[in-house]
């Protein structure tokens, strides 16, 4: 999901917390506890750029304390 939203990104389209409110990547309505799962362990997976930001975190936009 990071590298497909930075491409988005990349080719323009605006990623706002609305937008990405929509793709919480932790919807679990689908998945059935007890279900069968197969899982292919030797799948290769493209790492992570960790180091990319997609959005400023929120807590970036919080006012100075008052004091």
């Amino acid at each position: 999901m990071t590298r497909t939203l930075a491409s988005l990104q990349e080719e323009g389209m605006e990623l706002n917390p609305e937008v990405l409110g929509g793709l919480s990547p932790y919807r679990t309505s689908h998945i059935n506890r007890f279900g069968d799962y197969t899982l292919d362990l030797e799948r290769k997976v493209a790492p992570l750029q960790f180091t990319e930001i997609v959005l400023e975190p929120h807590w970036t936009q919080i006012a100075e304390p008052r004091g």
